[in-house]
């Protein structure tokens, strides 16, 4: 993780954890939580090198400290290694963590043990964690980050500082994406998709598997709005086997049927969703009903994905489920208009 890459936004954060250490009150345990691509682990990563570097204004990025870190070599900081297909963190791993708290640093007064993206942390790690996270020696610190705090025991959240990372705004993440090199109408197009995630539009105009991603959530709108069963299915069987990037689907097909939920009652709401222009759309012919089974559909497919359904059978009743509801929303409004005349 970078340690001198400019950090946009979150100013209020950014103090609050400048005022701690300076100080001289850090939390021993923080929690940085928010949606991917909001640059959780690359703070984490600042944060650790502002209080390691030891130039006056801190993290300078050129001195040694700072260069073992922009490499992810420094002894005193452990980037806890994740183990299995969901992306934990074995019961091995904790308890080699645990029995190296009693290890002072190498190189100055403080060590750190990052648990990054630690949203599949299971309860019992977690437990043989707690009594670390509790009562760790003066010298040891904690730094998780996670989308949500609820991935969290509340034993551990109890114990821990949690503080939320926010989206950018729009001109700034037009202003962060324009800084790597990329064209006025290149940024455009990524903020339109991801708004303020500066992460996400990142991955957006440098992946492909992102903008296909994109471009089969946008193919599935036009068909629900369409009513083409066909082409969803078929939409669907296009993420294939891909379990991650189907989430990702779910997650951007999601927050377009929210923004035409909110576009039904404000039609020049801002939309958080990748293609305002369909809200706009699927605004017109769904119910506020219609849209809310769709949202329901949404997350029972991606709550049956993460618990290890097979995905083409989810994808599949998630197609029939959202045909269902725009079917019965236009039914609903075909009977509107018989009454009215």
């Amino acid at each position: 993780m970078s340690t001198h890459t400019k950090f946009y936004g979150n100013e209020s954060l950014r103090q609050n954890l400048r005022q701690m250490q300076a100080r001289g009150r850090m939390a021993h345990g923080i929690l940085l939580h928010g949606a991917a691509g909001l640059g959780k682990k690359t703070l984490a990563a600042q944060l650790i090198a502002g209080m390691l570097c030891q130039a006056e204004h801190a993290p300078c990025g050129n001195c040694r400290i700072c260069r073992m870190l922009e490499k992810q070599q420094h002894p005193d900081v452990r980037w806890v290694e994740h183990s299995g297909k969901l992306g934990g963190f074995s019961v091995e791993t904790v308890r080699s963590v645990c029995a190296d708290l009693a290890i002072p640093p190498n190189e100055g007064d403080a060590k750190f043990y990052v648990f990054a993206d630690c949203d599949a942390m299971d309860p019992r790690t977690q437990n043989l964690l707690l009594k670390a996270v509790e009562e760790p020696p003066d010298y040891v610190y904690f730094l998780f980050t996670a989308e949500s705090p609820a991935v969290l025991l509340p034993t551990v959240r109890s114990r821990i500082v949690s503080e939320a990372v926010f989206p950018v705004t729009e001109a700034e993440c037009r202003e962060a994406l324009g800084e790597r090199g990329f064209s006025p109408e290149a940024c455009e197009d990524a903020v339109g998709v991801f708004h303020g995630n500066i992460g996400r539009c990142l991955a957006y105009l440098e992946e492909d598997a992102m903008r296909e991603t994109v471009t089969l959530t946008k193919t599935a709108i036009n068909s629900i709005i369409k009513k083409d069963e066909y082409t969803m299915l078929q939409t669907a069987a296009a993420l294939g086997k891909d379990r991650s990037r189907a989430m990702q689907f779910l997650l951007l097909l999601d927050r377009t049927i929210r923004d035409a939920m909110v576009r039904k009652h404000q039609p020049d709401a801002p939309c958080i969703g990748c293609d305002a222009e369909r809200a706009s759309l699927l605004a017109r012919q769904l119910s506020s009903s219609g849209a809310q089974n769709m949202h329901l559909a949404v997350n029972r497919a991606y709550a049956a994905l993460a618990a290890n359904v097979n995905l083409p059978l989810a994808l599949s009743a998630l197609c029939a489920a959202c045909m269902d509801a725009g079917t019965a929303s236009s039914l609903r409004s075909q009977k509107k208009g018989r009454k009215l005349l």
